[in-house]
């Protein structure tokens, strides 16, 4: 055991022979430089500053070498890893980018290089989306640069704008909610309202390699359903997916009265439709079809996309769905749904035809019509 001891002592303080390894690294070919460097900042980052300026330029744009540049921030050598950025493809820039925001949060030099790096750069910060590199980093500093950024607002590219609201939402958590309920509520573009408010899911962790946070995903479901009046009728159809996001089924459902606010009937219901088409082929060979029509009243819960789903679950339940049964023969029934509520109805009526119509061809010779009494969804 002794023996062993000695031997892993000897073999770090090989490891650590500062003079040996500052002097082999600047021959090292750039494959073999990087892991070199990494292992030289660990037993001597003066050391590894000492050399950084000769090392850091030959490093190739990929891990090993990415793992090298942020061994060279933490030594002190900031300034020669930004003039090695420059000099690397956008791809390898932004894979570099990448590396630096996983050793962010744990590493204060990393952090303040990436701040000194938007000082230096300014607005190319951003569009090369250096914020990328923030988005797990949680510190005081870059949580309030990403803030600033945010109550800057769009600018001429939103494209960008957007992806610094999901990376400030995702490193602010709860705290981003009431900043996001602030620039929605000043907010009447519909592109703007609809990101904003995709941002609320990024507020609550959803996508990352954390998961969805319950409590956050509560408050910000909450925050969300309170913005719902304010937003563009395509803004509340984004709000509906955002709360289903957060695990909001409920208030996902109740949003489709202010979705179609307009078209809500007296008792505040929204008017549906449906017509159920049984098409069979009989065992003596001839065609019949058989349809079924009714008006379907909604209490203000169901989307047009979940009408025919409970239309399914009604008709199965109530209505003699058997013709191709009765005459020994294959078929399928076929469901037509709006893809809206309907103004009135005649409306529906209106609607009733044209999806007859589109489902029974001239030719058609054996057809008979059911009308239903009207269906609650």
């Amino acid at each position: 055991m002794m023996m062993s001891l000695l031997l892993t002592a000897a073999a770090f303080a090989q490891d650590c022979d500062v003079a040996a390894m500052s002097k082999e690294i600047l021959t090292a070919g750039p494959h073999e430089a990087a892991p070199m460097f990494v292992r030289l900042a660990t037993c001597d980052a003066t050391a590894a500053k000492k050399v950084a300026g000769s090392v850091v330029p030959t490093l190739i744009g990929e891990e090993d070498g990415f793992k090298a540049a942020v061994a060279a921030i933490e030594s002190g050598a900031g300034a020669e890893v930004m003039t090695w950025m420059a000099s690397l493809q956008r791809d390898e820039q932004s894979r570099a980018v990448r590396a630096y925001g996983k050793s962010c949060e744990a590493s204060s030099a990393v952090q303040a290089f990436l701040l000194s790096a938007e000082s230096e750069l300014g607005g190319q910060f951003w569009s090369d989306r250096w914020y990328r590199a923030l988005t797990e980093c949680r510190s005081e500093a870059i949580t309030g640069l990403l803030a600033q950024k945010v109550g800057s607002g769009a600018g001429e590219d939103r494209s960008a704008f957007f992806g610094v609201v999901e990376a400030y939402a995702i490193n602010a958590g709860e705290g981003a909610i009431p900043k996001l309920v602030e620039l929605v509520e000043a907010e009447q573009d519909l592109e703007m309202q609809i990101n904003l408010v995709g941002a609320f899911t990024d507020a609550a962790q959803a996508g990352t390699v954390s998961g969805l946070n319950a409590q956050i995903a509560e408050k910000a479901a909450d925050a969300v359903r309170k913005l719902a009046d304010g937003l563009s009728p395509k803004a509340v159809d984004k709000a509906r997916l955002t709360l289903q996001v957060l695990l909001d089924e409920k208030g996902s459902d109740e949003l489709v009265t202010l979705r179609y606010k307009d078209l809500l009937q007296d008792g505040g219901q929204l008017l549906y439709g449906t017509v159920v088409f049984e098409k069979a082929t009989c065992k003596n060979g001839k065609e019949s079809l058989r349809y079924h029509v009714a008006q379907a009243n909604d209490p203000g819960q169901t989307w047009p996309d979940q009408i025919e789903e409970k239309v399914k679950e009604i008709a199965g339940l109530n209505w003699d769905l058997n013709l191709a049964e009765r005459c020994k023969g294959d078929g399928e029934v076929l469901y037509a749904v709006p893809d809206a509520p309907f103004a009135n109805k005649e409306a529906m009526r209106k609607w009733f035809k044209e999806a007859i119509r589109a489902n029974i061809s001239a030719e058609s010779k054996k057809t008979a019509r059911v009308d239903h009494d009207p269906i609650n969804l």
